[in-house]
């Protein structure tokens, strides 16, 4: 098992690995664990690099006795409040974001940013895999915009990738098309106790969701073709309503395990 800490002290100066490739290791592993940084460098842009990275704080050397119990003081409150709403998210029964916006490629990422940095922070004290969700929501984001409010079909996109321009020439040729530029992204992202619960629903005319399941999925050559399966892997549920114009996803979280280091 390994150990989970609450909090790390990290000198910027350090003979394997300096203290900010550290930190961004650190971050990629778990982004929650406060990181203070220790540094006798007092530049402002040593500074805001590290706080860039996700440190909370930064401990100047020499030491200072009264801005250490300063920096710890202000830590120790956040954990404290963190905690105490740990225990009030079990007792919310559900919470939801609902969001619309026209057929516009370039806010996707944008809309996935949003909700992935929207599941991190409501659920403290959990597990929970951002990045797996956000991959997951943006294959069922990307297929709503392109294969079900633009209509392209599979077979159209396959013979546009191959050409010069590629997927962007065919979909600025369907937006020109008033009826399908109009068209909007819906998603209800609901939040209970454990798990949350995506429906995204375009308004297209949707697809046989039946068939489309059965076939088997892209090889791991193709360019395209694999978002059902990339969406089934990331996600615990995955359905679709009858017309095949709304997919709903469903993330299953589990409380983070704490072991505590063997004291010697």
């Amino acid at each position: 098992m390994r150990c989970l800490p609450d909090l790390i002290f990290l000198d910027l100066h350090m003979p394997r690995l300096d203290g900010l490739s550290a930190l961004s290791k650190i971050r990629d592993n778990d982004p929650r664990v406060p990181v203070v940084i220790i540094s006798s460098r007092t530049d402002s842009e040593t500074t805001d690099r590290a706080l860039s990275l996700g440190a909370v704080n930064l401990i100047h050397k020499p030491f200072d006795r009264l801005e250490i119990q300063f920096v710890l003081d202000r830590i120790y409150k956040a954990i404290e409040e963190e905690a105490s709403m740990s225990d009030v998210i079990d007792l919310v029964e559900r919470r939801s974001t609902d969001l619309s916006f026209s057929s516009e490629s370039g806010i996707l990422s944008k809309v996935v940013a949003y909700l992935g940095r929207e599941l991190q922070n409501g659920y403290p004290g959990y597990d929970v895999p951002v990045t797996e969700v956000k991959l997951a929501l943006y294959e069922a984001l990307a297929n709503a915009y392109e294969h079900g409010n633009l209509e392209i079909t599979f077979e159209e996109k396959t013979a546009v990738l191959l050409e010069p321009g590629g997927i962007a020439t065919l979909v600025k040729t369907r937006l020109d098309n008033p009826e399908l530029a109009s068209r909007q992204i819906h998603i209800s992202a609901q939040y209970e106790s454990s798990c949350a619960i995506y429906r995204i629903r375009d308004e297209g005319k949707g697809f046989d969701h039946e068939h489309q399941t059965k076939r088997p999925p892209a090889t791991t050559t193709a360019l395209h073709g694999r978002g059902i399966t990339l969406i089934r892997h990331y996600m615990d549920e995955v359905s679709w309503n009858r017309s095949g114009n709304e997919i709903r996803l469903r993330k299953c979280l589990e409380r983070r395990v704490t072991v505590e280091a063997p004291t010697t």
